[in-house]
């Protein structure tokens, strides 16, 4: 049973990723690639979005840390 399930999840794992590759057209050279102009845009226009991020990821850190810690 669990070997059948397997393999119906590898072939439909292999049909997914197919069809996402056959999908996918042209090539993957960026048109532009001015690192200063994304600094700028990331810290003016996106700057609350990335600010709540970095809050985000300390708060899961601490929580990960609060979680794995040994209790004695």
């Amino acid at each position: 049973m669990k070997n059948k399930i397997q393999k119906i999840a590898v072939i439909l794992f292999l049909i997914v990723f197919g069809a996402n590759i056959l999908y996918i057209r042209g090539s993957f050279i960026p048109k532009s690639q001015n690192i200063s102009k994304i600094g700028m845009v990331l810290f003016s226009s996106y700057l609350i979005p990335f600010e709540l991020l970095s809050v985000i990821l300390v708060a899961s850190i601490i929580g990960v840390m609060f979680i794995v810690r040994d209790e004695e």
